[in-house]
């Protein structure tokens, strides 16, 4: 049983032991006044105020021992203070009477009249009694701390051993024992533990309520991690460091806290914060003490279980890893779409990801290539090299680790708009082989919890080494067996007549291998809606919605089928629709992932074509048979086209430049799409011409190559003029020329038409232009030639002032020229042309004031500025 300390006063009568020490100070001192006044302290009886120590008689000795000393100063009179000690001396013993306090002070008074050595004398003696009796008086105060430390011990001794046989592999439980014995050791009404997880705290609340991360500087939880120091606060609501607002929310009153490090081998491990003492007063030094010793063993459990956690977690990744490999091992590298799902899957389930796609590289083009499955069977998606986030990765040779996707430029939210998804997180990774070249590029999407971390990295690149070996190994076995078919095509068309159609020999490798059966399969089953082929019979129609960054481009294929079919081609010259799908899909592989020149703009004009031969009456002016290639010189009259003009070509000396200059040819790429086109229709699988006669073939190539080289841009004027003196003159049908000139201004008109469009088309076919301008541009100063000014991204043109310049010196003056003269029915494209022009007009306007003011704002804040230095 705990003995209080009035109790052990009572039963060591220390009072005896006063009495007998001041007896010997009053025999030695009896004519002392002083003895008087010690004699009556020590007769008096503790007050029942005073019972709670033995503090009152130290105080009592101390206070005598003063009022000695006092007689050094004999002669003097009393000072206030000197007064006011008497007094003290009474009240504090609960001596109430005035005789007392009388007494005291006449004691005093009288000890300045006695003399020095009398003083000096029983001063000793009474420092010496006073020294005897603190020792006995101290004693039920050692007791009491011996007795609470012991409590104390037992407690931590308890708690320890809860900490250290909590199921090691449960971390709630193993904070949940934590918390509890940090509140029961510490008498804290509340508890809140953070874990440090490298820059974040894992706050672990009130048993059963989750946890939440939070950087590491945050709070005074924060302070504690990042510095090491303690923070004991009296009152919170004092404080400006803490957040009076939880309380407001909660209804709950944070009166006092204690905030410490939980430390292992010198490193923290955890903050833990303890609020309200149940005592009602604040944490003291003694329960910073306490928990300091109570954060050892804590410390030590986290840590150890920690290891334990990261030991298990390691060995299952090890294991999934060996699993994932073993199944990399077994999959068939004869098809390359089971390698690279395999490669998918495998990817997902070794970071615990929601989606992953693979991009495939190539080179050729420039180009990154990804298949996605669809209802309709499997849709190809082309990146070019060096745009978004995969793209750049290609480029750089470096991983992307994104935390927060919609917070980084490079990524485009359009996707997840249209599929409905949030992507949160992006770990983009070059795939690369045996010898170091990039072969893919893998793009992991959405951890299933937190983000990818570092460790994801190290075992994404760990595995993309096996990765990278297998896409090797099934590419060398494509490469192979297609090399096979090409050299037995190859010896099969020379046992035929040199001078007949081509097999998918030399030309057919250029494009590619010709599509297969399967690959048609899946166009066949791309079914055109009846919006789609009502709207494609429209000026209102879209093509961005098919454009090569959407989910929508392979439907490109069956909408050139249907603008073919459409206007009675097909069935008027017998075309073979394998022949005519081969063809198409050819001309959209062959065209480049560019911003502008690509197989969308290809599409674009062709839709164009079909709108002003067919819809608003220019086949008239043509045969049947000069309108049907017309709209084949539509489909490839950019065919190749890399997105750097003819000049580009001339001033860096690229082949196709060097080979135009050798050979005086201006126009370098329209002789190089002239070429191509030729290539690709002596293909007998993608000969649409093939139910032609002889002769009839050789006046379409001659018309396709004449449409081409019209399109020219270096020749507009030319073209134009000629155009005008020839409707000057009156247009004649019969007259081959002039019907061979009115084609070649239809294919120019198609193919700067974007400006002819609804104004929102328009707007973006503008964007795509510009942004084509800027990458050539960036080639110039790469390659340090000459600069065109238009092209440099930093001198910050506005797209409606240079649509407008376009407009108004290359579009209107030709539009206007065509449709006075001869193409008439082309007036609706001159109205929306001049409704576009009002637009964009507001457009420049809305930036022009939108610069002034910010100027104005910049020169307000510079006046501002300089006013503020002057003081």
């Amino acid at each position: 049983m705990v003995m209080s300390p009035e109790e052990y006063i009572r039963q060591h009568n220390l009072h005896s032991i006063v009495n007998d020490v001041l007896g010997e100070v009053i025999t030695n001192m009896p004519d002392d006044p002083i003895s008087y006044m010690v004699l009556q302290l020590a007769k008096t009886p503790l007050a029942p105020k005073s019972a709670t120590s033995g503090n009152q008689l130290e105080s009592c000795l101390q206070v005598a021992l003063r009022a000695a000393n006092l007689r050094k100063s004999a002669g003097k009179p009393l000072t206030d203070a000197e007064k006011n000690l008497g007094s003290s001396l009474v009240g504090a013993l609960g001596i109430q009477t005035q005789s007392h306090e009388a007494a005291a002070m006449r004691s005093l008074e009288h000890s300045r009249r006695s003399s020095a050595a009398t003083s000096s004398k029983a001063g000793n003696k009474l420092r010496s009694a006073m020294m005897m009796v603190q020792d006995q008086v101290k004693h039920p105060q050692v007791y009491s701390r011996l007795v609470k430390s012991k409590k104390a011990a037992q407690l931590l001794l308890q708690v320890a051993l809860s900490m250290t046989t909590s199921t090691i592999d449960n971390t709630s439980s193993l904070i949940d024992e934590t918390m509890d014995g940090a509140c029961q050791l510490l008498e804290a009404d509340r508890c809140t533990f953070f874990l440090v997880d490298d820059d974040e705290l894992v706050s672990k609340m009130a048993r059963g309520a989750g946890e939440i991360r939070i950087p590491i500087t945050t709070g005074l939880a924060g302070h504690v991690a990042t510095t090491g120091e303690s923070i004991n606060i009296v009152d919170a609501w004092q404080d400006p460091r803490f957040n009076k607002s939880v309380d407001m929310e909660t209804g709950y009153r944070t009166r006092s806290i204690l905030c410490m490090p939980v430390k292992f081998e010198g490193s923290i491990v955890a903050v833990a914060q303890l609020l309200n003492k149940t005592s009602g007063g604040p944490f003291t030094s003694d329960d910073e003490e306490l928990f300091e010793a109570f954060s050892t063993f804590a410390g030590v459990c986290i840590r150890s279980h920690q290891l334990y956690q990261q030991t298990l977690y390691e060995k299952r990744r090890t294991d999934v890893f060996v699993s994932i490999l073993r199944k990399l091992a077994h999959t068939d590298i004869r098809n390359m779409d089971k390698t690279v799902d395999q490669i998918i899957n495998s990817i997902k389930e070794l970071l615990m990801a929601d989606r992953c796609t693979l991009f495939l590289v190539d080179k050729e083009r420039d180009e990154l290539i990804s298949k996605i499955a669809t209802d309709a069977g499997s849709s190809e998606i082309r990146v070019a090299i060096g745009q978004g986030i995969a793209g750049n990765v290609a480029r750089v040779g470096a991983t992307l680790n994104i935390q927060d996707a919609y917070q980084d430029p490079r990524f485009s939210p359009e996707t997840d708009k249209r599929m409905g998804y949030t992507t949160r997180t992006i770990l983009a990774m070059p795939i690369v082989d045996h010898a170091n070249e990039i072969v893919a590029v893998t793009q992991v999407i959405n951890k299933e919890a937190g983000v990818f971390t570092e460790e994801d990295e190290e075992l994404l690149e760990y595995f993309s080494l096996f990765a990278g070996i297998a896409l090797s190994n099934a590419r060398l076995y494509e490469f192979v067996v297609d090399s096979g078919k090409q050299a037995m095509d190859l010896f099969n068309m020379t046992q035929g007549s040199a001078l007949g159609p081509q097999k998918a020999g030399t030309a057919a490798s250029f494009f590619g291998l010709v599509p297969n059966k399967a690959e048609l399969n899946s166009y066949d089953q791309l079914t055109l809606t009846d919006k789609e082929k009502t709207l494609i019979r429209t000026v209102d129609f879209n093509p961005h919605v098919y454009s090569l960054t959407t989910d929508q481009h392979q439907r490109v294929i069956p909408l050139f089928i249907e603008i073919f079919n459409a206007a009675g081609l097909i069935e008027k010259y017998r075309i073979p629709v394998d022949a005519l799908q081969r063809f198409l899909i050819c001309c959209k592989k062959k065209y480049r992932m560019v911003p502008y020149h690509s197989i969308t703009h290809a599409f674009d004009v062709t839709q164009t074509l079909y709108l002003y031969l067919y819809v608003y009456g220019m086949a008239d002016l043509l045969t049947e048979f000069e309108a049907f290639i017309l709209m084949l010189s539509g489909v490839l009259h950019d065919i190749d086209h890399m997105g750097l003009n003819n000049s580009f070509h001339f001033k860096a000396e690229t082949p196709l430049g060097v080979l135009s200059a050798a050979s005086g040819a201006q126009s370098v790429l329209e002789v190089h799409h002239c070429n191509l086109s030729i290539e690709l229709l002596s293909i007998q699988e993608c000969d649409v011409l093939c139910n032609l006669p002889k002769d009839q073939k050789k006046e379409a190539f001659k018309c396709l190559i004449y449409n081409i080289l019209a399109t020219d841009m270096a020749k507009h004027k030319e073209y134009v003029d000629r155009f005008k003196e020839m409707a000057e003159e009156g247009y004649d049908k019969s007259n081959a020329e002039h019907r061979r000139l009115a084609s070649a201004l239809l294919l120019k008109c198609a193919d700067i038409s974007n400006v002819t469009k609804p104004f929102d088309i328009s707007r973006l076919w503008g964007i795509a232009a510009t942004e084509e301008f800027f990458v050539q541009g960036e080639a110039e100063k790469k390659n340090k030639l000459e600069l065109t000014p238009a092209f440099q991204k930093e001198k910050g043109v506005e797209l409606a002032q240079s649509q407008l310049g376009f407009i108004n010196f290359m579009v209107k003056p030709m539009l206007d020229t065509c449709i006075d003269g001869v193409f008439k029915g082309l007036e609706p494209f001159r109205t929306i042309l001049t409704e576009n022009v009002r637009l964009w007009e507001i457009k420049l306007e809305e930036h022009k004031r939108t610069q002034a003011e910010a100027a104005s704002n910049t020169e307000k804040k510079v006046v501002i500025d300089e006013g503020s230095n002057k003081k």
